[in-house]
């Protein structure tokens, strides 16, 4: 998967994810404006979308490299952290208006049409934060939760922002909010899929076998490779594959793989330790990989 078409995917995947947190919206304001318990309604509204959210997104690698045990446990760690990073997001959003409600520091327009909008785009940014971290805290990065972190609070406040002004500006609130959210889910899917590549140490192109034309992006310093499903990068459908069998270690003056459990051949040569160079053919097992740097 390139480039580009990894955008394309996390942008689908934004798409879906906003189409499904559009029905949770509307049930959201539904019972809300019966009950009145507007706090407790805009908490759970927060809370079922990072639940969403955090699905879909934490369960996109899996759904990559096709392997649906990996896509299924990221779903389930994303949707439970998802759901209370999304209450805690909407919660603070909303404090943040009673906050600007309350101040003098504006005239009531000002309040209305720019600070009240900039408020909840903050709560919509702060989820896309909570989203975007969720496949780094799952992995133990903290570089990845860092790029996560910046991907998910560009998109998720540019599309906020969107989602804010279309409410405003529509006369039909249901087509407004579901443009809106679906408009989030691409502004998370495709900056965190944009700030990926940007912030990478080199991407890793399959050759051969299951996951042929697929592409790993070395997003982390120390990324494990092999057959386990618990792999950074897990390669399963390969002969002559260990469970933990080399570590790409990432730094400032390149990558290196290292031999773990299994042999490992770099342009047809054994090796224990070695730089990575521009199209360096690693083999492990029966899979080949191509190198490319940043």
């Amino acid at each position: 998967m390139s480039a580009l078409f990894k955008k394309i995917f996390m942008v689908l995947i934004g798409i879906l994810a906003g189409i499904a947190s559009w029905a949770i919206i509307e049930i959201c304001l539904y019972y809300g404006e019966l009950t009145g318990r507007h706090i407790v309604w805009n908490g759970l509204t927060g809370a079922f979308i990072g639940l969403i959210f955090g699905f879909f997104f934490s369960s996109a690698e899996g759904v990559m490299f096709s392997n649906s045990s990996r896509a299924i446990q990221g779903g389930i760690i994303g949707s439970i952290l998802g759901f209370l990073g999304g209450a805690a997001a909407m919660i603070l959003s909303q404090w943040l208006l009673y906050a600007l409600v309350n101040t003098e520091m504006f005239t009531k327009d000002v309040t209305n049409n720019f600070m009240l909008p900039l408020s909840r785009a903050v709560g919509w940014g702060i989820l896309g934060v909570v989203v975007g971290s969720l496949d780094g805290l799952r992995g133990g990065s903290a570089r990845r939760t860092f790029v996560g972190i910046t991907g998910g609070l560009v998109g998720g406040f540019i599309g906020g922002l969107l989602l804010e002004f279309l409410t405003r500006r529509w006369s039909n609130g249901l087509l407004a909010r579901g443009t809106g959210i679906i408009m989030m889910g691409i502004g998370i899917g495709l900056f965190l899929a944009i700030f990926e590549y940007s912030r990478s140490f080199g991407i890793l192109k399959i050759l051969t076998g299951p996951y042929k034309g697929k592409d790993y992006v070395l997003i982390m310093k120390n990324t494990r490779i092999g057959s386990s499903r618990t792999a950074h990068l897990p390669i399963v459908g390969y002969s002559g594959v260990s469970r933990n069998h080399a570590l790409f270690v990432a730094g400032k003056n390149g990558v290196i793989i290292k031999k773990e459990e299994g042999p490992v051949m770099v342009n047809d040569k054994p090796i224990t330790e070695r730089e990575l160079k521009y199209e360096d053919v690693i083999q492990i097992g029966s899979a080949k990989i191509l190198y490319l740097p940043k």
